[in-house]
C-alpha cells in the first residue's frame, strides 16, 4: 500500500528522532548517572522529550548540542523549581525547610543516536527501551537510596516520559493510509502492547521507590498542526487529537479510550501523578518544519509547568 509522503515523514520523525547520549559514560558528562553519595536525587526516565531535544539551538559540536538540550529541557527546568520548593531535609524545624538546593539530576533519557564512533545507530526510546536500558540503572539506585537508613540521600522525585515512539508509527501507518480498514486492529495491538510495558515500568518504579515517593508520568501533546504535516493535511491534527484523547472521528469511528487515557489510568493504578501536557503547547512552541515532534524551549517551559502543577498543585 502506498502511503502519502507526509505520513511517511511523520513515522520517520516520531520513531527515530535525531541524537542522544549512547552510553552511561557519555550521559555522565551531561548530568550524570553516578550521583554524589549522601545527597538527594531527582531521577528522570524517558525519550527525546525528557532528553530536552530542540530546547536549545543545535551547535556543530555534537556533545555540546546534547548538553545544551539537557540543560534547557523540561527536566532541567523542573529541577530548578524542585530545588527552590521541595522540602527534602529530614528535619522537624520549619526553619530548616529551605528547599532542596543540593538536589542532583540523574537523567537517563536519550534521543535516537546516529551511527558514530564505529557504533550502529540506535532508534528512539520506547517503553521496551526503558525496560532494557533505563530500569537496570534506575531500580538499583532507588533500592539503595530509598531503603537505607539515610533519608538525606533519597531519590525524592521520579519522572517518566515515554510511549510516543511505541504508537505513532504503527497507528499512523494503519489509519492514515489509502486503506484504513486495518486501523482498529492496529490501535488495539499498539495500545495493548504499550499498556503491558508501561504497567511494568511504573509497577517496578513504585516497588523500588517506595509507597510515598512522588512519581510523575507525562501525557503527550499534539504537535501535528504546527509542522508541515498539518500544513499539508489539515485533518492530521484532528486525527492526533482523536488518537490521543479518544472520541469520535468521521471516517474512523469511535475510540472509547485514547492513548493519554491509558497513561492516566495506569499511572493511577501505580500511585503515580500525571503531568497532563495535552492542549498545553501551541503555536510557537515547536521546532516545526520537517520536525513534527519536538518542542523548542518555550514548549519545554510549558511542560515543566505541567510537572510543577502535578507535583505541587
Amino acid at each position: 500500500m502506498k502511503r502519502p509522503v507526509w505520513i511517511v515523514g511523520a513515522v520517520a520523525l516520531l520513531v527515530t528522532g535525531l541524537t542522544g547520549l549512547s552510553t552511561p559514560a557519555a550521559q555522565a558528562q551531561s548530568g550524570g548517572v553516578d550521583p554524589v553519595p549522601g545527597l538527594p536525587v531527582y531521577l528522570a526516565l524517558g525519550d527525546s522529550i525528557a532528553n530536552g531535544q530542540e530546547s536549545a539551538p543545535r551547535i556543530v559540536d555534537y556533545a555540546t548540542t546534547v548538553a545544551g538540550w539537557r540543560a534547557n529541557g523540561y527536566v532541567a527546568q523542573f529541577d530548578a523549581v524542585l530545588e527552590d520548593r521541595l522540602d527534602c531535609l529530614p528535619a522537624q524545624s520549619t526553619n530548616a525547610r529551605t528547599g532542596c538546593k543540593q538536589l542532583q539530576i540523574v537523567n537517563l533519557a536519550r534521543s535516537a543516536v546516529p551511527a558514530m564512533n564505529g557504533q550502529p545507530e540506535r532508534p528512539g526510546v520506547t517503553t521496551q527501551t526503558v525496560i532494557d536500558e533505563q530500569l537496570p540503572v534506575a531500580l538499583p539506585m532507588l533500592q539503595a537510596r530509598n531503603h537505607d537508613a539515610n533519608p538525606r540521600n533519597d531519590v525524592e522525585v521520579v519522572t517518566l516520559t515515554v510511549g510516543g515512539n511505541d504508537i505513532f508509527g504503527p497507528i499512523t501507518s494503519a489509519c492514515l493510509g489509502a486503506d484504513p480498514r486495518g486501523c482498529p486492529a492496529a490501535i488495539q495491538t499498539a495500545f495493548t502492547a504499550f499498556s503491558g510495558r508501561y504497567s511494568t515500568i511504573l509497577a517496578e518504579l513504585r516497588a523500588a521507590a517506595g509507597p510515598t515517593t512522588p512519581i510523575i508520568a507525562m501525557t503527550y501533546y499534539n504537535p501535528l498542526p504546527y509542522c508541515y504535516i498539518g500544513q499539508a493535511n489539515p485533518g492530521a491534527g484532528a486525527f492526533a487529537d482523536w488518537f490521543l484523547e479518544g472520541g469520535t472521528l468521521p471516517g474512523l469511528g469511535t475510540l472509547p479510550v485514547g492513548f493519554n487515557d491509558l497513561i492516566r489510568a495506569i499511572s493511577a493504578q501505580n500511585g503515580a501523578r500525571v503531568a497532563d501536557t495535552f492542549g498545553t503547547l501551541g503555536a510557537g512552541d515547536f521546532l516545526g518544519g520537517t520536525d513534527c515532534l519536538h518542542p523548542v524551549r518555550s514548549g519545554h517551559t510549558k511542560i515543566a509547568a505541567d510537572f510543577v502543577k502535578a507535583m505541587f498543585g
